[in-house]
């Protein structure tokens, strides 16, 4: 029987992809033990851990606080941020911060760590229900802060510091705070984990109450002590007003954009006027002071005013820059002296308003096609071929008549607009912008050079590619006679002429075009060039399209290194970049990372650049849109169904209201939602819409477009998953002739289809058919990815897992250890589909004895280190492990050792028993095996009970057919004793 380790999707651009291996499942709950700690109660949950209240038995006996990852949150992302706390709290040794004890690991693998059990209550809490009057509220709240510089100091950020993370005890009668959970932790200066933490698409990491606007807008890398400051903030704003700066009610009530936007943008009333707005409620405050509410008023006004806004300042350079500066300047206030916090001044006021307005402007003028502001876009591209010229007055005057003539044409032009929801309009605005083109600009090459570069790259945001293509050939002639051929104007023009012919579907041209574009821009200005790192990303997503893996990734790599490189360069190109291209390159790389298989980096790569498009342009801009659909890629790769087709729903939603039904972006994440829909069972759904598809990439590109076969091979494994066998086969038979025709033997599209049918062949029992398809796809895919590439070791063992599934050893053992050495030489390490190898050749080394090289040792040597290699990974109870008991113990049946098989099989039995449902026909299938050994021993009675239920698990399946009839042979043998 096939290992079944390697699930995958047909419709996937590898062959037949491996997918991640579950997680065993974890069950910690009150009253479980783990070494010298015994969970009591829970006594609180974040958003990525449980906290309980424990007992220590040793080597003392204490309460202690214990946090482990929440039941059915052990992702990679979860764990990184979860070891990061750990670490953080172990550089910690401050009073006013919670110790940590110890640090381990649960029976099923869940990490935790033991803390100080800190029985206190929030500071806000503790405050009011002891009426602390205002100094003493202040008394407390430095001493706060001072753990908070402690923090710093050791190079870490709590980022959610919030009155439920402050606790305060009484120590010997007296109040003593206690910062805990620094859960989202983020070290300044030094690495606490080897994986990076990153907020998740759409999730802010921390509380929004009390989160600073940096945090809001998503920069994760740009985050600093002064993070903290502002949160401090808030909780002195909640001691002194009681009341927040920003209600609960309605940030919560807000969406993701809105929350960050508020954050943001919106001033928050001062403390004292927060105070004086709570009417009826102003009363209870001031009782909770321990004063009356005109008492309250007073005190709050002038210096607490101050200092409270000044930690709250939206410019964090106005802050106080450190928990220490704010601490001393509240000593100076319980002090009677003069506090460095003001009220803010007339200019800066006005100043402050200016940039809030031109931050509008400008967040307005990043939307897709950025039409409403194309004459100041013009006027800018204009100055730039007038300085790659000469810097005359001429061409400035000639820059200054663009921005009049655009302005006349496109100033009408909204937002709305240019995202593709008046279509109709836009394209007539466009045509009409042309035709002046050519009459109103007539001798100025210059100019029109600039507006046809325009034309075109919006031509192409539309999918309009004709018109595109043909304005920005214009350009590039124009450019071309103007400024030279390696001038940067030039090749950005030339670039965006190979976005269009790869958009287009003209896949060769758009590669010749931008490998041209790179040689010659890394030739004139060096290689980390502005233009070449954009062709370079643009260049690297066309490889993926193209099935060019291996390309894309070292293309992808060297634009991210490069980008890292101009960022910290003391002298770097700002001209040419914008902010958006460093996130481009991680989102293009991330999906190169993702058809590697290499699913935790992109996951980071990817949540960094989500959350930077969103801070900067939103959550339906094209780039961010891309990069969304990309995490929903992996989200379905890495077994969160759900998750995937919300996004894709989104996402989909998102693309047509932006670009319009048929553009390949909209085109596209449908596809992948389709794919999804085969994963879900819901093939009607699937059938429609891949249909859908494959008409509107006909009509679009062409027949033998490579758009085109995608959709057809998508809607051939639908047809397969339906088991619409004959429909299928023709239908895949006919694809496969034009995908030879087309894209070459080896192309990946190709082997795909390949695949297909030789599941299609599987399915109806046409062994000998599959096993020859599996070789050939096997073999053919060396020239496309290199032979020892992950997918070609799986593909190997594909075959030779086939071959000896029809009873072929002597084929299988070869094919084996073909695949064993492919990746031996290449990557090496542990992995589930290595595992597989390896049981699959020593079953075949066993059966073959000293026929060819093997003989028993070699044998369980090589069934020892699978079971090795999977215990490492998923641990010593999981499917994986009872895969290679089960194997074990039907070698040691077959060569004659019935008790070691009778030792192995009890323990696949029983650990199957613990992971699958009852009737499962591989847990049926293990009982029906152990029965036989154990029948073969004399050990009937015992056999007999096994039987009966094996029966039942294999016989409801027409693939078990052949097993449940031998074990009613076998059963009728037992009870005739």
């Amino acid at each position: 029987m096939t290992d079944p380790t390697l699930p995958g999707g047909p419709d996937d651009d590898r062959t037949l992809p491996l997918g991640p291996s579950a997680a065993a499942r974890g069950d910690d709950e009150v009253g479980a033990v783990f070494g010298p700690y015994r969970l009591v109660k829970r006594i609180g949950q974040g958003g990525m851990g449980d906290v309980f209240e424990a007992e220590q038995s040793e080597p003392i006996r204490r309460r202690v606080a214990l946090k482990v990852i929440k039941q059915g949150m052990d992702t990679r992302a979860v764990v990184a941020r979860f070891d990061a706390e750990r670490q953080a709290l172990a550089l910690m040794d401050h009073p006013c911060i919670a110790k940590v004890y110890d640090a381990g690991a649960t029976d099923r693998g869940r990490p935790y760590f033991v803390m100080e059990y800190v029985e206190g209550e929030p500071i806000n809490d503790y405050c009011n229900w002891r009426k602390l009057p205002t100094r003493a509220r202040l008394e407390l709240f430095v001493r706060v802060c001072e753990g908070v510089q402690h923090a710093h100091q050791k190079a870490v950020i709590h980022r959610d510091l919030k009155p439920s993370n402050i606790l305060v005890a009484e120590v010997d009668g007296r109040p003593v705070p206690k910062i805990i959970d620094f859960g989202v932790a983020k070290a300044t200066t030094q690495r606490l984990t080897e994986m990076t933490m990153f907020t998740e698409m759409g999730q802010l990491i921390g509380t929004p109450e009390y989160m600073s606007p940096e945090q809001a807008a998503g920069g994760d890398d740009d985050i600093d002590t002064r993070t903290d400051v502002y949160a401090l903030g808030v909780v002195l704003y909640e001691l002194l007003a009681g009341a927040l700066p920003f209600e609960s009610g309605e940030l919560r009530k807000a969406g993701y954009d809105a929350i960050r936007r508020l954050i943001i943008e919106k001033t928050p009333s001062r403390p004292s006027t927060r105070f004086s707005s709570l009417g009826g409620q102003a009363t209870a405050v001031a009782l909770a002071h321990g004063t009356a509410p005109q008492r309250l008023r007073s005190e709050l006004r002038g210096d607490l005013d101050w200092i409270t806004m000044k930690a709250l300042e939206k410019d964090r350079d106005r802050r106080y820059e450190t928990a220490n500066g704010l601490a001393a300047d509240v000593r100076r206030h319980l002090k009677n002296e003069p506090v460095t916090a003001g009220p803010p001044s007339t200019s800066y006021r006005l100043g402050k308003l200016v940039r809030r307005n031109r931050g509008a402007v400008a967040t307005g003028s990043a939307l897709v096609l950025m039409l409403a502001v194309l004459a100041v876009s013009m006027s800018v591209q204009a100055g730039r071929l007038a300085r790659e010229r000469d810097r005359t007055a001429v061409q400035a005057a000639k820059a200054e008549k663009t921005t009049e003539f655009l302005q006349s044409m496109l100033g009408g032009i909204s937002p709305a607009t240019a995202r593709g929801r008046d279509t109709k309009l836009l394209e007539e605005i466009l045509l009409n912008t042309d035709r002046r083109t050519r009459t109103e600009l007539a001798g100025q090459p210059e100019v029109e050079a600039a507006i046809r570069g325009t034309l075109g790259q919006t031509y192409t945001a539309i999918g309009k590619f004709p018109e595109a293509l043909a304005n920005l050939q214009v350009a590039d002639s124009l450019q071309s006679a103007l400024l030279g051929a390696d001038a940067a104007a030039t090749l950005t023009t030339r670039r965006s002429l190979g976005n269009a012919l790869h958009l287009a579907g003209r896949h060769p041209e758009a590669e010749a075009q931008l490998r041209a574009v790179i040689a010659a821009a890394q030739a004139a200005r060096g290689p980390d060039d502005a233009v070449a790192l954009r062709a370079m990303v643009d260049l690297s997503d066309l490889f993926i399209r193209t099935g060019k893996l291996k390309e894309s990734l070292e293309l992808g790599e060297a634009a991210v290194a490069a980008y890292g490189r101009r960022a910290g360069a003391a002298r770097q190109e700002a001209p040419q970049d914008a902010p958006q291209d460093a996130l481009r390159a991680k989102v293009a790389l991330a999906f190169a990372l993702a058809n590697a298989e290499r699913y935790a980096r992109a996951d980071t790569l990817l949540n960094e650049a989500i959350a930077g498009y969103v801070a900067a342009f939103g959550a339906d801009h094209p780039l961010a849109l891309n990069a969304r659909g990309t995490l929903a890629i992996i989200q379905q790769y890495t077994q969160q169904p759900e998750a995937a087709l919300k996004t894709f729903e989104e996402v989909i939603a998102d693309a047509t209201r932006v670009y319009g039904a048929d553009h390949p972006e909209t085109i596209k994440a449908r596809s992948n939602l389709a794919f999804l829909y085969i994963k879900l069972g819901r093939l009607d759904e699937a059938e429609a819409t891949h249909r859908e598809l494959v008409a509107a990439t006909t009509r679009i590109y062409g027949a033998d477009n490579a758009e085109t076969i995608v959709s057809r091979q998508n809607l051939g494994n639908t047809l397969l998953a339906q088991g619409r066998h004959a429909e299928a086969e023709a239908y895949l038979d006919d694809l496969l002739v034009t995908c030879r025709r087309v894209l070459g033997p080896d192309h990946r599209r190709t082997l795909a289809v390949m695949g297909l049918l030789a599941s299609l062949y599987d399915q109806q029992r046409r062994f000998p058919e599959a096993a020859a398809m599996l070789g050939r796809i096997a073999r053919d895919s060396e020239g496309n990815l290199g032979e020892t590439h992950a997918v070609v070791v799986i593909n190997y063992y594909n075959w030779a897992a086939k071959l000896q599934d029809m009873g072929d050893n002597r084929a299988a053992e070869p094919v084996y250890r073909s695949a064993l050495d492919k990746h031996q030489r290449g990557d090496g390490t542990d992995k589930p589909y290595v595992a597989a190898i390896l049981n699959g050749l020593g079953r075949a080394v066993a059966a073959n004895g000293k026929a060819t090289s093997g003989d028993a040792a070699a044998a369980d040597s090589l069934l020892a280190s699978g079971l090795a290699m999977r215990e490492r990974m998923f641990g010593p109870v999981h499917a994986e492990v009872a895969y290679s008991l089960a194997t074990i113990g039907e070698v040691l049946h077959l060569r004659g050792d019935h008790q070691g098989a009778v030792t192995r099989l009890r323990a696949c039995v029983a650990m199957r028993d613990s992971l699958m449902a009852p009737d499962d026909w591989m847990l049926a299938s293990t009982r029906s095996e152990l029965a036989r050994c154990l029948v073969e021993t004399g050990k009937n009675t015992e056999a007999i009970p096994l039987l009966e239920s094996a029966i039942k698990g294999l016989e409801p399946h027409d693939f078990t057919a052949d097993l449940a009839k031998e074990a009613r042979t076998l059963l009728a043998r037992a009870r005739r004793g």
